[in-house]
């Protein structure tokens, strides 16, 4: 009889893991690759908030008990805020992320800005240092470039031009986040930040406010005639130094956009992942080859002309004699 091979379980390929994870000083930072959802470890939570660990575990099983077991007293500010929250990664994907040992609980980086925010308020010196850096990247961003995560270009349809999107969430005031809407069109590089995104960035400004300011700029819209409204990067910057630094009351939340956007164009191509398409080498030559026949015509030309100056001085010359 034929030997038949059997394949043993334990050497059955292991597929590859949905999940990318960066070790920093304690500080674990997780984004699920498949979303970019994104988290902390709670022992690093607890560090980024310059608390014990035993405080952010204690705060996550209060707000985790039924309404019935939580008496009112119980009921603090902090409880309040986490109240109706997903806590955990594993509660959003049904996918818990693995390491060594298990299982781990990574909690939701909406949840992890609850716990910052409020322990900066307090006064606590590591909590505002952290709440700083994440504003300045953004805290989705800051994750991101720890774990080298690479956000999948996302595109969307709008009228009959597919435009590269990139979704983030952003802090528009001290208790309000939303959703902010980048594109760039992938075919000629157009970028620009939707209409209600860019009053987002602004700190909340009315629409009608930064309407207003649109009907001084020539063309400001990429599709003027679109529902989305996309506005043209350069005009978005505009919007945000006019908000921020020439509007009153000034906007810090603009000023800090528009640092952060700076240079605008660049940075939204990144923030959509456009990539500019490759010159070959073959078309730089080519390029080169103009550039020089352009110089070597314009030298031919001023050459031309100083005979011709010369030619008419020796005829003025020769007619005087």
């Amino acid at each position: 009889m034929p030997h038949i091979k059997h394949s043993h379980p334990s050497l059955k390929p292991v597929p590859p893991s949905p999940w990318l994870k960066k070790n920093i000083t304690g500080i674990e930072y997780w984004v699920y690759i498949l979303t970019g959802l994104c988290g902390i470890n709670i022992r690093g939570l607890a560090k980024l908030c310059g608390v014990s660990e035993g405080m952010i575990r204690s705060a996550i099983r209060n707000v985790l008990k039924t309404e019935k077991e939580v008496r009112q007293n119980y009921r603090t500010e902090l409880y309040n805020l986490l109240e109706g929250k997903v806590i955990f990664l594993e509660e959003v994907r049904q996918n818990s992320p693995n390491q060594q040992g298990g299982p781990v609980k990574i909690v939701v980086l909406e949840v992890c800005m609850i716990f910052i925010r409020y322990y900066a308020k307090k006064g606590k010196p590591q909590a505002i240092e952290t709440l700083s850096l994440f504003f300045e990247f953004g805290a989705e961003q800051f994750i991101y470039i720890q774990t080298g995560y690479i956000a999948r270009p996302e595109s969307i349809v709008l009228g009959e031009i597919e435009y590269l999107i990139a979704k983030e969430t952003v802090q528009v005031n001290k208790s309000r986040q939303a959703e902010a809407r980048f594109f760039t069109n992938p075919m000629t590089g157009e970028c620009g930040i939707a209409l209600e995104s860019l009053g987002y960035l602004c700190g909340g400004v009315a629409i009608k406010h930064v309407q207003a300011f649109l009907n001084t700029q020539n063309e400001p819209f990429l599709q003027p005639d679109h529902p989305e409204q996309i506005v043209k990067a350069t005009v978005c910057a505009e919007v945000l130094q006019y908000f921020g630094y020439e509007h009153k009351p000034r906007k810090t939340v603009a000023q800090h956009w528009a640092k952060t956007l700076s240079p605008m164009v660049p940075t939204l191509h990144k923030k959509t992942n456009y990539q500019a398409p490759a010159v070959t080498d073959r078309e730089m030559q080519l390029e080169l080859q103009n550039n020089e026949l352009k110089e070597e015509n314009s030298r031919l030309k001023q050459l031309v002309k100083e005979d011709e100056t010369q030619g008419l001085k020796k005829r003025h010359r020769l007619m005087g004699r």
